[in-house]
């Protein structure tokens, strides 16, 4: 039976078999109830009649279809439905609690859904996997601060009306103004003074960009995007200038956001623990940096990290920051119950600013004795920057690009954020955005400072071909399909290895491409930006995971996970 939507009028009517219509809708902010739990004689009866709320839906329907301004209303039924902080379904295992699969959350869709969510558990349930990559809907992407009622009572108020809701393209961050600040980095009132305009990722705040218009200054994407588009944004040549500042000077990135782990032991069980867990060789030199996939037993990622050896038997893993729920239950499900290995979130102990340029070891010079000549890539050293010791420092940028990442003691953040800022005047120093990674960078007029984002940063590793996790990379990704058989070592034992032997014995089933459009009007045409299907010779290979403006190749860049059918081809 036919059903008419209008979601800028936020109705829909169904006709029933009585020639009568059922007329019903969603209201920009919702009325949560049951903040002390749902009563046990409830079981989904109906609330008081609403005609108050209801007229609103009513008149905007009649408006649509004047002829039921003469008809008769008979019934009006209040009810109560279930949303969960991002109006997405949660499901899979539970996070706490072994063995507990949770299947929840429809959000009114529960019959739409029915057949696909019982496949999917019964497998996860029989089998303990799935073929299915369901990360928008694992119920790891939420964390504990995401059940505080106080929370869910402000976030609930926005998450039914947006049903009907248009969303312009931001990277997947989301737009949520309600529950907000929950979590932010040291840097937080820096960067909010500079004009940041923040997303935020598991309760994080990250910037996106700086906005530099005094006249459209806003703390927040959805002020920006209700004259939003779906072709070239608002911020382009503001992005534009980040990036190029990355490219040819240096940028301080606050990525404080990443998650953090400190594993150690008395003796090696950390050592072979890391080993059994990771796909690279993690027996390393003290001081290297190991970039390497944790797979499951099909050989997907089920993490993506850094892995830094610090002693002999300590070590300080890096994953992304929405891998946090998800990356420390695979940790907690595999580490030893005898106690022998120590393993704790410090993610909120570290400040982790990004120093990123062709101009980061001039600037890095001038406040370190440290010789940064002989600072080989992938590698760590303890190191002082200006008064503040103890600093964690690794040649890396995760785009590409030359830099060193900062870990710093929180508590001594501010003040090396702002001697690394005054001695990059003479630099042209920039701040930068983050999310996944963003970068952030802050702008002094007078020295030609600003601020680079997580947009710039994505351009950066979009252009380098840098894959991420819960983007490009899903539980379903081997290192093959990435071009990553470097990080692998066969030459040891791992989760997932036999999956990777028979994988290359038998050839790959899918392969990560980059590709550039070569006849696209950045200026008039619709943008891609993630989703969307890609043809071959009028054959169908796969989906846009990733996309950009590439600013040094002129040209929309993008990159896709192709079909076994194509793979050979590229």
């Amino acid at each position: 039976m036919p059903i008419v939507h209008n979601p800028d009028e936020r109705f829909y009517i169904l006709p029933l078999a009585n020639d009568s219509v059922l007329i019903g809708g969603f209201l920009r902010e919702s009325k949560p109830i049951f903040l002390n739990g749902v009563p046990d004689t409830f079981n989904y009866s109906l609330l008081p009649d609403n005609w108050d709320d209801f007229h609103w839906i009513l008149n905007n329907a009649i408006k649509r279809f004047p002829i039921l301004g003469e008809s008769e209303y008979d019934t009006i039924i209040t009810g109560a439905d279930s949303y969960t902080p991002d109006g997405r379904l949660i499901m899979n295992e539970s996070a706490e609690i072994d063995n507990y699969f949770v299947a929840s959350g429809t959000n009114g869709n529960g019959i739409a859904v029915a057949g696909g969510v019982g496949k999917y558990i019964a497998e996860l349930i029989h089998t303990g996997n799935t073929d299915l990559s369901t990360w928008p809907i694992d119920i790891r992407r939420f964390m504990r601060l995401h059940t505080n009622k106080r929370f869910l009572k402000d976030r609930l108020r926005e998450i039914p009306g947006q049903q009907y809701s248009l969303k312009y393209p931001t990277y997947g961050m989301s737009l949520y103004r309600t529950g907000r600040k929950l979590r932010v980095s040291a840097l937080h009132p820096k960067l909010q003074a500079a004009g940041a305009v923040f997303g935020e990722v598991l309760g994080y705040e990250r910037p996106l960009f700086f906005n530099l218009d005094e006249s459209e200054k806003s703390e927040n994407i959805e002020d920006l995007s209700k004259q939003g588009t779906f072709g070239k944004a608002r911020w382009f040549n503001i992005v534009k200038r980040e990036y190029n500042a990355c490219r040819k000077g240096v940028a301080v990135i606050d990525m404080t956001s990443f998650t953090k782990y400190e594993l150690k032991s008395a003796n090696r069980s950390v050592v072979d623990f890391l080993q059994m867990l990771c796909a690279n060789n993690i027996d390393k030199p003290i001081g290297t940096v190991i970039h390497t996939g944790m797979l499951n037993e099909q050989g997907g990622y089920e993490n993506d990290c850094s892995v830094i050896r610090l002693d002999d038997y300590h070590f300080l893993l890096i994953s992304p920051t929405s891998q946090s729920t998800r990356s420390m239950k695979w940790l907690k499900s595999h580490v030893p119950e005898d106690g022998s290995i120590f393993l704790s979130d410090v993610t909120s102990l570290y400040t982790a600013l990004n120093v990123i340029g062709p101009k980061a070891k001039y600037l890095l010079a001038e406040l370190s004795d440290e010789n940064f000549n002989d600072f080989a890539r992938m590698t760590c050293r303890e190191i002082d920057v200006g008064f503040v010791s103890h600093i964690y420092a690794m040649r890396l940028t995760h785009t590409g690009e030359d830099g060193f990442m900062l870990y710093i003691p929180s508590e001594y953040a501010l003040c090396v954020y702002e001697q690394l800022m005054e001695q990059g005047k003479d630099y042209g120093i920039i701040n930068a955005g983050y999310k996944e990674i963003e970068f952030v960078v802050l702008i002094t007029v007078i020295y030609l400072f600003f601020v680079v984002s997580y947009f710039a940063q994505r351009t950066l590793r979009i252009e380098r071909m840098y894959a991420f996790w819960g983007q490009d990379i899903d539980k379903t990704t081997t290192p093959f399909d990435l071009n990553r058989e470097f990080r692998v070592s066969f030459d040891k034992e791992f989760i997932g290895k036999e999956a990777l032997l028979r994988q290359k014995k038998e050839g790959i089933q899918k392969r990560f491409i980059q590709f550039l459009l070569e006849d696209h009007d950045k200026d008039a045409d619709p943008w891609p930006w993630s989703g969307e299907p890609i043809y071959r010779n009028g054959e169908f290979c796969g989906f846009v995971t990733s996309t950009a403006y590439g600013f040094t190749l002129g040209k929309q860049v993008g990159t896709s996970g192709i079909s076994k059918i194509m793979a050979k081809v590229f």
